[in-house]
């Protein structure tokens, strides 16, 4: 005697001489022992299987159960409420002994299912496309090469098969900066000088800035780097420090209307740094010193000719006035006397008698 187990998660098919005679359930079977037998095995846990017909023809009608699916449809085969397998296009066989077992089909033409966690598992890849948009982002949806949509900030899911292959390109709208590093430019008076630009955009019309250019911010940095170019050399070197504003208005004008075109908004066109060659940082200051030192030489004679002519109007008000010349003097004396203890007046008779006029000064000279 042969004997097959066949276990509880298990099915078989006896073969005799390779062709199927018969259908084994679990348990004990036994038979003469007769060469050329063999048995096939069916886990029924994967669920869904692949047999030969003249394997099928055997097995009863009650174990399994198939399904054919169209070229817009796909299946889930669920088990215990859980998604366990995903069926794509074709005729699929699948165990029903497992009364848990449940088999739903998807039209791909509508919006996809709840995508689980574990819905998310079974499914391919390249079935399906699962972009999350930020706050800060907007999504540019594409089918079959052709742009569809703009999606705003969440989760989009959608189906993606060979007739209607889904595509998204995520775009960030926050406002972003290109940095055009030193350019040595040749000014109209032949000076060599090196700037740094910064531009400041932010995208506006997200299909004009993916269609339009391969690369935005290169783009703009060629722009920006032309503008520059054109401007420096048509104005000196004295033009350009003077008028710096000018220049930042020139590259704004011209780096704003190129970035209309690529679907941007240019914010800002700045001058970061103006870097000049040594020698002449040399005669800029050079320069810079003897006007300022002209300009303070102006200030100085302008302040001892106001000085003088206020020393002119003083003298001129003693000699109308005697008077003030002893004021001035007994002043002088009072702020003398302040700073000693003690003063001696030496002085003849005759300033004895400036001093003391009169009666008192005849009798003090007496004395």
């Amino acid at each position: 005697m042969t004997t097959f187990l066949v276990p509880i998660e298990e099915r078989a098919v006896l073969l005799q001489h390779g062709v199927p005679v018969r259908a084994l359930a679990p348990g004990k079977h036994s038979f003469w022992t007769w060469s050329g037998r063999s048995v096939i095995r069916f886990k029924i846990t994967d669920v869904v299987f692949d047999a030969p017909p003249e394997v099928r023809a055997v097995l009863p009608d009650d174990w399994y159960t198939e399904v054919t699916l169209g070229a817009h449809q796909r299946a889930l085969v669920s088990r215990d409420g859980r998604p366990v397998r995903f069926l794509r296009p074709g005729t699929h066989r699948y165990w029903t002994l497992d009364p848990s077992v449940e088999i739903t089909i998807l039209d791909i033409d509508a919006p996809v299912p709840e995508l689980t966690d574990e819905l998310r598992s079974v499914i391919p890849a390249n079935e399906i496309v699962d972009v999350t948009v930020l706050q800060h982002q907007r999504g540019l949806k594409y089918v079959a090469g052709r742009f569809v949509e703009i999606l705003g900030p969440g989760r989009h899911v959608a189906w993606s098969h060979a007739d209607a292959k889904v595509a998204v390109t995520v775009m960030d709208t926050r406002i972003q900066q290109v940095t055009v590093p030193g350019q040595d430019i040749l000014t109209r008076d032949k000076v060599t000088l090196r700037l740094t630009l910064m531009v400041e955009y932010a995208p506006t019309d997200l299909p004009v800035a993916v269609h339009a250019a391969v690369d935005v911010r290169d783009s703009l940095y060629l722009e920006a780097q032309l503008a520059v170019r054109d401007y420096v050399a048509s104005v000196t070197l004295d033009e350009l420090l003077d008028r710096r504003d000018a220049l930042a208005k020139a590259l704004e004008e011209r780096v704003i209307a190129c970035g209309k075109e690529l679907g941007i908004d240019v914010r800002r066109v700045g001058v970061k740094d103006v870097i000049l060659p040594g020698d002449m940082k040399m005669l800029l200051n050079r320069v810079i010193e003897a006007e300022k030192t002209a300009a303070a030489n102006i200030i100085t004679r302008r302040e001892e000719a106001s000085a003088m002519r206020s020393m002119a109007n003083v003298a001129r008000t003693i000699a109308e006035n005697p008077l003030l010349l002893e004021l001035k003097r007994l002043e002088t004396l009072e702020k003398v006397a302040a700073n000693v203890d003690e003063v001696r007046l030496v002085v003849g008779k005759e300033g004895l008698a400036a001093l003391l006029p009169g009666k008192a000064a005849a009798e003090s000279a007496d004395q």
